[in-house]
């Protein structure tokens, strides 16, 4: 029986120490759904990414205004426009 000893305590630690293991990690919090508007991992990177090539631009083409959005087809041309056009008609 002495020698079945340590055999029988070592057993029933190894059972005790893996329904511990088993009941321990059930009950830890895990990650739920994330709310609307929530950014993906995937999301973050490429935010990350743009930033990190738009830091690393350098040069004459960084100093450049942006562009003005192109005019709709209905909406006039801009008066600047209209007085050249006006001014090189008269001379004609």
């Amino acid at each position: 029986m002495a020698t079945a000893l340590p055999s029988i305590i070592m057993i029933t630690a190894g059972v005790a120490f893996y329904v511990f293991a088993i009941c321990w990690n059930t009950h830890r919090p895990q990650h739920s759904g994330s709310g609307e508007g929530a950014l993906t991992v995937h999301q973050l990177i490429a935010h990350v990414e743009a930033e990190r090539r738009q830091r690393e631009r350098t040069g004459r083409h960084r100093l450049r205004e942006p562009e003005p959005p192109p005019s709709t087809p209905d909406a006039p041309p801009p008066l600047e426009l209209q007085h050249r056009i006006l001014k090189a008609l008269r001379h004609l």
